[in-house]
């Protein structure tokens, strides 16, 4: 049985106001706390930096003709080519036609590993105003430079095939990075990027020179 004990006669309870601290304590009580949500940001942001550099990739640069020496491979780029369209030919001989709105560009790519087998992730086409094009996906990767491993001792020929705008080419380069692994990413992958050479007027000529179609595959 529950029970309820009354108050004593005669008493009553007033509830007494919290104390508030004085108006000095709270200004340096708000003050500490814009200090430590200040650090708090700097310390974010330095984080962030530091994740960002971590995963960074090491470039090294050159121009087209160049053997451009990375820290585990070499490349370089032999030829640049621009065609309206592409012929696919697989194994049994069925042809397909890949179309662009824009221009097809082949960029010829030698590699060699220096001691063990390395192998090229998805190539960028690097625009002048720093607009990034993938490679297309209109060619099959186990037509381009990405299928081969990469073996010390000799250079594995191939190519990296772009679809991009007119617009895009002058002063286009063509990044090449390595690939990372499927558990275990590694920051800091090298990779190399190589000036294409097209000024205005070898834009202008890659442009008139464009085949009609640039056959690819095929029994070999």
């Amino acid at each position: 049985m529950s029970t309820v004990t009354p108050s004593r006669p005669g008493t009553t309870t007033t509830p007494r106001p919290a104390s508030r601290p004085p108006s000095r304590l709270r200004r340096a009580g708000a003050v500490i706390a814009g200090i430590a949500l200040a650090a708090a940001a700097v310390a974010v942001q330095a984080v962030a930096l530091e994740h960002e550099d971590r995963l960074g990739n090491l470039t090294w640069t050159g121009r087209i003709g160049d053997e451009v020496v990375a820290s585990r491979f070499s490349a370089r780029v032999t030829g640049v080519h621009g065609a309206k369209s592409i012929q696919i030919t697989d194994v049994t001989d069925k042809v397909e036609k890949a179309t662009t709105s824009g221009l097809f560009v082949i960029v010829e790519v030698g590699a060699t590993a220096h001691r063990e087998p390395q192998k090229f992730g998805p190539p960028v086409l690097l625009a002048e105003d720093g607009k990034r094009y993938a490679a297309t996906d209109k060619v099959k990767p186990s037509l381009t430079i990405t299928h081969p491993y990469i073996q010390p001792g000799w250079w594995t020929e191939g190519v990296a095939v772009f679809e991009v705008p007119v617009a895009a080419l002058t002063g286009a380069r063509i990044v090449l990075p390595l690939t990372n692994g499927f558990f275990i990413k590694e920051a800091n992958l090298p990779e190399v990027e190589i000036d294409l050479g097209l000024d205005d007027a070898a834009t202008q000529r890659l442009i008139a020179g464009a085949e009609d179609v640039y056959p690819m595959g095929g029994k070999k």
